[in-house]
């Protein structure tokens, strides 16, 4: 995974949309209404959907411009399974969908960047150089661990019974906001391009992020460094697999 390694460059010429079969999503959920437009022009054919502003006093990004529904955020695995669980409940007692109903699509998102503001926020009182260098690792190692979890839920029969009634199955958004500027936004994103998951990254961190010329993918699921990095975090006492996100900064 080496989350301090950054991927290699690709040539010179227009980012490849789809080249990881991941989904790059514009986040304006922080964007002012009226820049919103301009944003999206910017972004081009690069993006599928749009996170819009969050109106005062609605739930945060639940419903995208293209009417994909946003479940979470989660914040680990305990969280997740949660989900997983009532998006299941939910799709098994709603009747099967007929041949002229829209599916609805449903992402969960995970964000990366909160979880790493809560695992510093704790690494920072512990203290010490040991403490300190894994800073800014809990993040991504989640995100490796949560892409298998979903791969494995699934291929299960209660999964698979769902999608033969035409349920579609949910997937992972990674979203990078907030967080500390542009340039930490593109490098979460090059971090968590996993396919069959979509990414939602800010107007000024898509720009860095094609600025960049980042390989567009695939992430390589790396389930050892994801475990060794929960592992050293449970010797300090931070329990990646139950962390919850009431401390964090919002997404939306």
């Amino acid at each position: 995974m080496g989350t301090l390694v950054r991927l290699p460059t690709r040539p010179p010429g227009p980012l490849p949309r789809a080249a990881a079969d991941v989904t790059l999503w514009l986040d304006c959920r922080r964007t002012l209404p009226e820049a919103v437009a301009r944003s999206r022009a910017e972004a081009g054919q690069t993006v599928r959907d749009v996170l819009p502003p969050v109106a005062e006093g609605a739930p945060a990004g639940h419903l995208t411009a293209n009417g994909t529904v946003v479940a979470g955020p989660v914040h680990g695995p305990a969280e997740f399974r949660r989900l997983m669980r009532g998006l299941l409940s939910e799709a098994s007692a709603a009747p099967a969908p007929g041949p002229q109903d829209r599916p609805v699509a449903i992402a969960v998102e995970y964000s990366v960047p909160a979880v790493d503001a809560l695992v510093n926020a704790g690494l920072d009182r512990i203290g010490g150089c040991e403490a300190k260098a894994m800073r800014f690792r809990a993040g991504v190692a989640g995100a490796h661990l949560l892409y298998d979890m979903l791969r494995r839920d699934l291929r299960s029969p209660d999964w698979t019974r769902a999608a033969a009634r035409g349920i579609p199955a949910p997937y992972l958004l990674w979203s990078t906001a907030p967080c500390a500027g542009p340039d930490r936004g593109a490098e979460y994103a090059e971090q968590c391009l996993f396919p069959g998951t979509a990414v939602a990254l800010t107007p000024a961190a898509l720009r860095t992020f094609g600025e960049r010329r980042a390989v567009t993918g695939p992430t390589a699921l790396d389930l050892v460094e994801a475990r060794r990095v929960v592992g050293i975090l449970d010797w300090f006492g931070i329990r990646l697999e139950t962390l919850v996100g009431a401390q964090a900064p919002t997404t939306g």
